[in-house]
């Protein structure tokens, strides 16, 4: 029987106290034969040794007295690597043997003793015969999948673990490897300092890019801002019904096209929007619906084409949010006064003031340059501003720019759209709307 001890005190031990597998790291002794505490204190050399298993469950390590009978995992595990095998090999023999020991409720080693496990190994051969013959196994082993190489990868497991009992000794000590010399350090250069564009430059790239910005007539948002009005009570009781905050979709007069949808943010709300894992069963922040970049772009589409959105747009444009909307990696310090930390600003993502369509090969400038950014926020609350709140009320956008960059000192594109459609889409977002309050009834 192996035991692995772990010494409880802080002391030293020198390697030629214990009889094999020192490890000065979490220091641990590997000690070969059945040995009671006082054994134990004597070979590694301290007052107090704390006996530990390993648990057969999920490999989790337990406090436990000594008990013969155990498999000898851990020797086990030291015989296969030094075969040597690879550690993902190593690993899943140790769990097959596990897994034999729980459904056959038998004991390796006992079983060893009784008939050297030709018994056990013989119940576990499984043929192309017996597979072609559609014959049941002799053993209570579950497989998932194929019978055969199933059986013949646990039979291999314990016909492992049978010649390591056969040459149980204990294996000869691992060379210490060779230490290399540490390698010099690189030296680590500084980046370079590029000279950056100036104001004036800037200033003239806004105006080369504004006239090339498109957003939607006033009078398309101002019809979804008075649905949401007509709607909002109904519809925010429903988002608390299902622990969805309302309040980042559904302030007062709020443009939000689709409140309680939001965009996903992270590897694994990305998993659940392209269904590889279940919000269900993960820890995320509640919503209607993760969207990849759709539902802000279903109004655009009946807009121009009366009907949803079926994943293109207008050639050479792309469509863009102009304040941040997302958890992480948002800017919105950088534009706003935040009045209250207490709400994310998910509506803003489906919001139409909050939208525009830019040249794709102008997208970056409009990202990154927060100027820019900041000149059409200005922009959208001078065309939205007279009938809706297009932030909520926790957020203040500041109005201080110099004269060059006021709003109305540029020359912008006429808004675009009509409201021929308007009636379609906001039948849509009902219907929409309504089928996702269903989905999600708790």
């Amino acid at each position: 029987m192996l035991v692995t001890a772990y010494i409880a005190q802080e002391r030293g031990v020198e390697r030629q106290h214990i009889a094999q597998g020192f490890n000065a790291k979490n220091r641990k002794v590997v000690v070969y034969g059945a040995f009671d505490t006082d054994t134990l204190r004597s070979i590694v050399g301290c007052d107090q040794v704390t006996v530990q298993l390993r648990a057969e469950k999920n490999r989790s390590q337990k406090i436990c007295p000594i008990r013969k009978n155990e498999m000898r995992e851990d020797e086990f595990e030291i015989w296969l690597f030094n075969r040597p095998l690879k550690r993902s090999v190593v690993s899943s023999r140790l769990t097959n043997c596990r897994t034999v020991e729980r459904h056959e409720k038998l004991d390796l080693d006992a079983q060893f003793e009784k008939d050297g496990l030709a018994g056990l190994i013989g119940r576990l051969a499984y043929s192309t015969e017996d597979e072609r013959q559609g014959r049941p196994v002799r053993h209570r082993i579950p497989i998932s999948g194929n019978l055969r190489t199933g059986s013949a990868t646990l039979k291999s497991a314990v016909s492992l673990y049978k010649g390591f009992l056969e040459n149980s000794g204990p294996p000869p000590p691992y060379p210490e490897p060779a230490r290399e010399p540490p390698r010099p350090k690189p030296s680590k250069d500084a980046w370079p300092t590029w000279d950056t564009p100036s104001n004036e430059l800037v200033l003239a790239l806004a105006q080369s890019i504004v006239p090339f910005v498109r957003f939607l007539h006033p009078d398309i948002v101002r019809e979804v801002v008075a649905d949401n009005q007509k709607h909002r009570a109904d519809w925010i009781n429903a988002l608390n019904d299902r622990d969805i905050d309302p309040a980042p979709y559904l302030w007062d007069k709020s443009p939000c096209a689709f409140p309680g949808v939001r965009r996903y943010a992270g590897g694994l709300e990305i998993a659940i929007v392209r269904k590889r894992a279940s919000a269900g069963d993960t820890q995320v922040e509640k919503a209607l619906k993760l969207d990849d970049n759709d539902y802000p772009k279903q109004l655009w589409s009946f807009v121009f084409r009366g009907a949803p959105f079926s994943k293109f747009g207008p050639d050479s444009y792309s469509l863009a949010h102009l304040a941040d909307h997302k958890v992480h990696g948002n800017r919105y310090r950088d534009d706003f006064e935040v009045l209250d930390n207490a709400h994310t600003l998910h509506g803003l993502f489906t919001c139409p003031s909050n939208t525009v369509y830019i040249p794709r090969n102008l997208i970056k400038p409009t990202d990154f340059e927060g100027t820019l950014r900041s000149l059409l926020l200005r922009r959208a609350q001078v065309l939205y501003g007279e009938f809706c709140n297009i932030f909520p009320p926790f957020l203040r956008m500041s109005q201080d720019c110099s004269p060059e960059w006021n709003q109305s000192a540029f020359k912008w594109a006429e808004p675009v759209g009509s409201t021929k459609h308007i009636q379609a889409f906001l039948e849509f977002r009902k219907t929409r709307l309504n089928k996702l309050f269903e989905a999600t009834r708790t």
